[in-house]
């Protein structure tokens, strides 16, 4: 059984204690916070954990094995560097750092040093979102032409990174799941309503080389909590709803076919083709276990997580683009080019 410390206990670090615990494969043995009521309250929960507020107590125990880390942004670069130099397999949450120089050296030392490290981009272990990638890769959808993600909530509001960074990651790194391929530029806008120069609102259109684009619409201020994404295809058209759970997945067998000879609108319309919708059955799971296990599986095999390392820097280069693009005017901003440690 892996001996885990967990390092942050705010909003998703009891979710992880809690599932690496439920794996029946891990203990967390060590819970680092700052907080002394958050860790009063944390070990309440898992009184098996000893709890700490020193970082160098959960580091030097030789028992741990690897490091879940569930810290502000910020922070993520000097606490996975420090674990991983300590001999630590990492799993941390997204995005993995605060710029791509740091994650590129995350990367490097894990792959000196043979160690795990991934990072939590938990939709890519999401049974739905899954079955949707499914659809796209068996061509049931035909060839993908755009997709649509709406991320929006009131609240919460954070302060160590904007709307973009905490919730586009997400969908940064589904649309790159979905194409086996990662954007090759953007343009975004944003703006700060509550917090100035931390945008609350973002809008983000990323363009493939394949011609797909993908438009991406965040938020902390809206009336709604939507979790959707429209992926277009030229036989079929797809949406996800992550809050539906009794149609998470619905396919139109709906598209246009354009007349050789078109000369008028009448003609357009008369080709829109709708052959009705179906549903298709998915087993739901949780997703932060079946993340958790993959980890697990993976520091077991040695094998490279679905969200490693490199994943993770991909699309912190691809944040990073769009923040650009919103602090030039929107200019349409290329993403850094694909790297993977040992090319250079």
């Amino acid at each position: 059984m892996l001996e885990i410390g967990l390092i942050g206990v705010g909003h998703w670090g009891p979710n992880i204690a809690r599932s690496l615990s439920s794996t029946g494969r891990a203990n967390v043995r060590w819970i680092c916070d700052l907080n002394q009521e958050r860790l009063t309250w944390i070990a309440e929960r898992h009184p098996e954990a000893r709890t700490t507020s020193s970082i160098d107590d959960l580091l030097g125990d030789e028992a741990v094995g690897a490091v879940a880390i569930a810290t502000p942004v910020p922070t993520h670069y000097d606490i996975a560097r420090r674990a991983l130099e300590a001999g630590k397999h990492v799993l941390i949450e997204k995005p993995l750092t605060a710029t791509s120089e740091q994650g590129r050296a995350l990367v490097e030392l894990a792959e000196s040093k043979g160690l795990t490290l991934m990072v939590g981009h938990v939709f890519e272990y999401n049974a739905t979102v899954r079955a949707l990638k499914g659809l796209i890769h068996e061509g049931e959808l035909g060839k993908i032409q755009y997709m649509s993600f709406t991320r929006t909530n009131l609240g919460p509001v954070r302060t160590d990174v904007n709307a973009l960074w905490d919730l586009a990651s997400h969908d940064i790194s589904i649309m790159a799941y979905f194409l086996d391929s990662f954007p090759a530029d953007v343009t975004a806008r944003g703006q700060a309503y509550l917090n100035e120069d931390i945008e609350d609102a973002v809008f983000a259109t990323f363009g493939f080389a394949t011609g797909v684009v993908a438009h991406v619409n965040v938020s902390w201020l809206n009336p709604q909590k939507v979790r959707s994404i429209t992926v277009v295809g030229d036989k079929k058209m797809a949406v996800w709803d992550d809050l539906d759970m009794q149609r998470p997945i619905q396919v139109f067998d709906r598209h246009v076919e354009v007349p050789s000879e078109a000369d008028s609108f009448i003609e357009f319309k008369t080709a829109v083709v709708d052959g009705g919708v179906f549903i298709p059955n998915v087993r739901l799971n949780q997703p932060l276990q079946a993340e958790c296990e993959h980890f697990l599986d993976c520091v077991e095999a040695g094998t490279r997580p679905q969200s490693d390392g490199w994943n993770g820097l991909r699309v912190v280069q691809a944040l990073e683009a769009a923040d650009t693009s919103m602090r030039n005017g929107s200019t349409v901003t290329p993403i850094a080019a694909a790297w993977r440690p040992g090319a250079d």
